[in-house]
């Protein structure tokens, strides 16, 4: 079940309740042992008035008892109070010590980038059940259609957007400037591995997407596919879903089934789709990138159907 992770300071409560609890009883039963001050002056008042014929001596000998013991109570009492505050408030500060170390640990775990991103700052975690039975509903796989293509379309919608000159800076890099402004071309890690798990769709419908294809298409297309495989296998090792999977006896089969639909910690996805919407860069703004060398980019509106070249020449710094 989903939730947030218990805190070290429950640890602490008990002790606390176990201090409070002793407290009590301590203050109880010092009020049944020992003598109010008031009722030691009526006794002290009631021995005086007895013993008034006695010598000074004899009555010091039966008054100093009392006075000692009406010290000692006075002096119990403060003490054990004294003792009591200030227990309470050593577990008080080391339970709150505790809870401010979770804290850091909670941040420091699940905001831990060592590399810069702009985007750092909505990330946000939440629980996701699965749905990795084999024949899952949705809108993204199934046989090649419009409807499908579509929902690929409005995934990867936002795969360009704005960064400034000190977001590339913290990642000691450069790019190319968006026309008519002072921002750069950028894009977020996973709308990259969305991409390639698109083309890994698209290589397995080849008739479909690649009717056409020469040897040279396909062999760069090979390539894509598995420049993209390589990809994700990085994506999948770097992000190391922790989480578990399990099995289970099926009355159908003697072989045990893999239960995969289980929940997972996940950033919000929605949030960081909307943060790349306020910053991407529309497509007309992408089509009039202009090449210091060749000019246009994209001279016919549009890109390359395969989207991979064995371009190995050197990088022009602008």
């Amino acid at each position: 079940m989903c939730g947030p992770k218990q805190s070290s300071i429950h640890c602490f409560l008990p002790l606390l309740q176990l201090l409070l609890h002793v407290s009590d009883l301590s203050s109880s039963s010092f009020d049944r042992n020992t003598p109010s001050i008031m009722g030691d002056r009526d006794h002290s008042f009631d021995s005086f008035q007895d013993d008034v014929d006695d010598d000074s001596h004899s009555l010091l000998e039966k008054f100093q008892p009392l006075r000692n013991r009406k010290q000692f109570g006075f002096l119990h009492g403060r003490c054990g109070h004294f003792l009591f505050i200030q227990s309470t408030l050593i577990i008080l500060y080391t339970a709150m010590f505790f809870l401010l170390v979770d804290l850091f640990i909670d941040r420091q775990s699940v905001k831990k980038n060592l590399v810069y991103s702009p985007a750092e700052d909505v990330v946000n975690y939440e629980c996701v059940r699965f749905n990795a039975t084999l024949v899952i509903d949705s809108p993204y796989n199934g046989e090649p259609s419009p409807e499908v293509d579509e929902a690929w379309t409005e995934l990867l919608q936002y795969m360009n957007i704005e960064v400034s000159k000190s977001d590339l800076d913290r990642i000691h890099a450069d790019s190319i400037g968006v026309p008519g402004t002072d921002m750069y071309v950028g894009g977020l890690g996973v709308y990259h591995e969305l991409h390639c798990l698109k083309r890994i769709r698209q290589y397995t419908w080849q008739d479909y997407y690649h009717a056409n294809a020469t040897d040279e298409d396909k062999r760069l297309n090979r390539l894509h596919t598995d420049h993209c495989i390589d990809v994700l296998r990085q994506a999948i090792l770097c992000h190391t879903d922790v989480s578990l999977f399990t099995l289970e006896w099926s009355q159908d089969m003697p072989m045990p089934r893999a239960d995969f639909s289980h929940e997972h910690t996940c950033k919000d996805w929605r949030r960081i789709f909307e943060w790349a919407g306020q910053r991407s860069i529309p497509e007309e703004q992408m089509k009039s990138l202009q090449h210091p060398i060749y000019g246009s980019a994209f001279p016919d509106g549009k890109g390359s159907v395969l989207g991979a070249s064995e371009d190995h020449s050197a990088k022009i710094h602008e």
